[in-house]
C-alpha cells in the first residue's frame, strides 16, 4: 500500500509539472493575484487572450489523457490485474481533482506572463499564433506533446524496470 501511494504521488507530481509546462508554453492569470502584485490588467487580458488563441485548455486535456494512458500502461506493465486497475483509477481521480483547478492555474500563469511581458509583446505573440505558421504550430502541438509523452513513458519504463531489480 505504501509503495502504491508513493508511485501515485510521484505520478501526480509529474503530471502537475507537465501541466505547468503546457501553461508556461502558452500563458495564464488570477485577477486578485494581479492586484496584489500590481500587474496591469491589460497585460492580464493579453496573456489570457494568448492562452485562448493557443488552445491551452485543449492542450491540458490532451496532456491529461496522454498521461492517464501512459500511467495505465505503466501500471499494467508493472502490476497486472486489479492492483493496476486500482492504481489507474486512483490516478484518474487525482487528475480529475487537479483539473478542477484548471481555471485557477490559467489565472496564475497569466500573472506570470503579465509580469514578464508588456501587453504589446503578448499581443505580438498572439498575432503570430493567429498567423498561418502559428496555426500550424498550434495544430502540431498535440502530436508533439504526445510524442513527448511517449518519450517520457519510454524512460519511465526504464526506471520501473530498474526498480524491479
Amino acid at each position: 500500500m505504501i509503495r502504491r501511494a508513493h508511485v501515485l504521488r510521484a505520478a501526480l507530481a509529474s503530471a502537475a509539472a507537465s501541466l505547468a509546462v503546457v501553461l508556461l508554453c502558452a500563458g495564464g492569470a488570477m485577477a486578485e493575484e494581479a492586484g496584489r502584485v500590481g500587474v496591469d490588467p491589460a497585460r492580464i487580458a493579453a496573456a489570457k487572450k494568448l492562452m485562448e488563441v493557443t488552445g491551452v485548455t485543449r492542450q491540458m486535456d490532451g496532456m491529461v489523457t496522454a498521461m492517464g494512458e501512459g500511467f495505465r500502461k505503466g501500471a499494467n506493465d508493472a502490476r497486472k490485474g486489479a492492483d493496476a486497475d486500482k492504481l489507474s483509477d486512483a490516478f484518474d481521480r487525482q487528475m480529475k481533482r487537479l483539473m478542477s483547478y484548471r481555471d485557477a492555474m490559467i489565472d496564475d500563469f497569466a500573472v506570470i506572463y503579465a509580469q514578464r511581458f508588456t501587453a504589446e509583446e503578448l499581443e505580438a505573440v498572439t498575432d503570430f499564433y493567429q498567423s498561418p505558421t502559428g496555426q500550424k504550430f498550434i495544430e502540431a502541438m498535440p502530436a508533439l506533446m504526445q510524442a513527448g509523452a511517449q518519450i517520457g513513458m519510454k524512460y519511465s519504463q526504464k526506471v520501473l524496470e530498474g526498480a524491479k531489480e
